[in-house]
Order: C-alpha cells, then structure tokens, then sequence
C-alpha cells in the first residue's frame, strides 16, 4: 500500500540512513567492474526503490536491508526516472516524490512514456518493493514483487479513492504478466491469492523480523511523557484503528487511575481526525516520529503495547514491542496474530468493548502470568531473525525462480497453552 509521505526528523532520518553512509563513494559502474568472476556471474537485478521518494515507514527499512544486503545482486537503483547509489534525502527528495506520485495518479492508464529499464544497454530482471511502481514500468514474468498487503484492495473503505484505483490497475498488470511475488506474511499471500489466484510464476512468503535496534542501544526521554502509559507505534492512519482505540481508553477510566495513552508516527491519511480525538480525550499524549533512542525508551518505559489493527501486511511493531518486553493487544485472527505468535491479548478490531477489554487486562494481569507470556513472546520474536529474512530472499535472488521452503517455520505455540482469555 502507498505509506505516508511525512519524512522524519533529522535524527532518525541519519538512523536510517547510516548503513548507506558507511558504504564506499563507488558508481554501480565501478562496483561491477571490481567483482570476482565468480560474483560476475551471478544474477544482476535492477532494484526499484521508488519507494524511497515518499515513505519512512515499515517498507522503507525492509526493502533498504535487503538491498544493502545484496549489493553484489543489485546491480543497479532505480528511484522514479532516476538511478542513483543511494537514496535521495531532504528538499530532494520530496520534490521527486511528489512529481512521481504525480505522475503515476495522472498516467496509471497508460503505458506511454514508462520508466527506463537502465542506463545501460539490456534489461535486468527488476525487483519492484511496492507493487504501485509497475504501473509506471515495463514488467516481465522474470521481475519479482514485494507485496505487504493488498489493503487497498480488499479494504477500500481504509484508504482514499486514487489510492484504491492506482493499486488495483497495478494489481492487474501483475496479474496478467504473473511474474514472481514475494509476501512479508502467510496471511498477506493468503489475501492475495483470494483476489488473484495462483497462477503465477511464484508465490512466496518470508516473515519480516524484530530490528534489534528497537531494543539495544541508548535511550532518550521524552518530554512530557511519563510512565504508566500504553503505547502505539504506527503511522497515523484510519487502518491503524486509533479512534477505536482512544474511544475504548476513554471507556475505561484508566486516565483517572493515571495510565495514559500515548502514540507515535508519521502523519498519512486523514491523520487531522486522528490527532482531534486525541486533543479532545483525557490522557492522551499524540507524538510527532520520533527518535530511535526516543522509541527505545517508549518501550522500555510503556506498560503494554496496543494497535488492534484493521489491516496489516505483518505486523512488525508488535512483535518489536514484544521482543522489547512488552504484551502486545492486537487483532485476533490475520497478520498480527501471526507476527506475534499468539503471545498476547487478541481482540475483535471492530469492537469497541473487546479493546476496552483488552486495555483493562493489560493493567491487571498477574504478574507471574505476564512474565510467562513475555517469555513466550520474546522466545517466539526470536525465531524471526533478519538473519532468517535475508537467507530466504537470498535463494529467491540466486535462482529466481520456484524452490522448496529453505527456512525452518517460525515457532507458534497453540492458543490453548496462553495464560490470556481471547477476547471478543
């Protein structure tokens, strides 16, 4: 789905990017020429990284480590119409992103004037980590798609009209051309596969994976927040739930017991509805992004994390949140439940008085239960390693092309064996 488009502030933006600063000032030219012969053969892919012009969120982080993990794959970076080492920051880059998504509203329809393949002479095989950017592209069944979720599809009502109508005509170029398609979820290709079938030249999953950055390294308070506190970590949009979550904290009364409700992300779609209800609820605290060391602390200090989402691809707060020590509240059933393991309190999304619920167990959980939940949790985020992420992309980028599951599965302990009730 197209992420919000707000850039984070000048700390987290160098987290973000240090990876790429720590790289050698080499053209792509250069770094093929210094290659062994062994690497030379390899397979060579251009990247499409348009992603990078308009969004900071979940996506972004995925798709930079795998390709600054695979640089030897990678041959060239494709953002919109141009093709740099790295991605572009500040002013820059939103001037790009914006005329893209220009671009793409005015000319989804068309296949007049599409991107350029390369620089070079011959078309390299193109990884696409979004699927928005083939409408603008040429696509062959040999270039490969990363899909979170098909949100925009199969939830329209969460996303504003352009966006639905961009996503579903690049949903059925994929689907005529079927090229490869890799999920961040189980669940993810599950919905995929409702709408679009089977038929395609593969369909893989590999789980995303708890950053340890989320959980090691310095931490730094925040002004005018303090502990107990619930905490959300998303970016600021209707699928995200928040205005049922802040009417289910207001039904609670935890305010008036001094447990606050505080979240974080980047603005996206109707976000100014978001952080109205949040001005107008006691003991809700709306923060901008915030800092890596900022949202190390959040977790370190938070005393449960909530986002009973309506849509995920995965959920990966969730699991960072449970990997940092806290339970998680999130929605039954999908992506979330399966981020998570199971290990936490699932409520029905919809449900105004399951979340209120939910909220309340969260406060009064004994404390020899919490800590066999949080040991499960964490047992389980440890199995989702970015170590296990990158080796299942690996043998999709060194053979391209179906292969048997190379990945033990992540462990998942059966419902039955929880300490927390699910709740409806």
């Amino acid at each position: 789905m197209e992420p919000s488009s707000e850039r984070a502030p000048k700390d987290a933006d160098y987290v973000a990017q240090s990876r790429w600063r720590n790289q050698p000032e080499k053209s792509n030219l250069r770094r093929s020429k210094d290659r062994s012969q062994s690497i030379m053969n390899e397979k060579k892919y251009l990247a499409d990284f348009s992603l990078a012009l308009i969004n900071r969120t979940g996506a972004y982080y995925i798709s930079r480590d795998v390709i600054d993990s695979f640089d030897r794959y990678f041959h060239q970076c494709r953002y919109w119409r141009l093709h740099f080492d790295r991605p572009p920051e500040g002013i820059f880059r939103k001037i790009l992103g914006r005329l893209m998504l220009k671009e793409i509203h005015s000319l989804a329809k068309t296949e007049a004037f599409l991107w350029p393949d390369t620089y070079q002479k011959g078309r390299l095989p193109t990884v696409f980590f979004d699927p928005l950017y083939v409408l603008r592209a040429s696509l062959h069944r040999e270039d490969i798609i990363l899909c979170h979720d098909v949100g925009p599809i199969s939830h329209t009502e969460l996303f504003d009209p352009k966006t639905c109508n961009n996503y579903k005509a690049a949903y059925e170029k994929i689907k005529k051309v079927k090229p490869g398609v890799v999920f961040v979820s189980e669940s993810s290709k599950l919905e995929f596969q409702k709408y679009y079938g089977e038929d395609f030249r593969f369909l893989h999953a590999i789980p995303l994976y708890a950053r340890l950055s989320a959980r090691k390294g310095i931490t730094s308070p925040i002004d005018g927040v303090t502990p107990p506190f619930f905490l959300t970590v998303a970016a600021l949009e209707p699928r995200k739930n928040y205005l049922r979550v802040m009417e289910a904290y207001a039904q609670t009364g935890l305010h008036a017991k001094g447990i606050k409700y505080v979240f974080c992300g980047p603005r996206g779609y109707e976000a100014n509805k978001i952080l109205a209800a949040a001005a107008a609820t006691p003991g809700v605290v709306a923060l901008a992004y915030v800092s890596e060391p900022q949202l190390r602390w959040l977790y370190a200090k938070a005393s449960g994390f909530v986002l009973p989402s309506l849509l995920e691809g995965f959920g990966v707060p969730a699991l960072e949140a449970a990997d940092a020590g806290l339970i998680p509240l999130v929605s039954k059933g999908g992506a979330q439940e399966e981020a998570i393991g199971g290990f936490g309190v699932l409520v029905d999304p919809m449900s105004v008085e399951s979340i209120a619920s939910g909220l309340t167990t969260l406060v009064s959980i004994k404390d020899d239960d919490r800590k066999v939940l949080i040991a499960n949790a964490r047992e389980h985020a440890k199995s989702l390693t970015l170590d296990r992420f990158l080796r299942g992309w690996e043998r999709i980028l060194k053979d391209n092309g179906p292969y048997p599951p190379p990945l033990p599965a992540p462990i998942v302990v059966l419902r039955q064996r929880q300490q927390i009730p699910e709740l409806t």
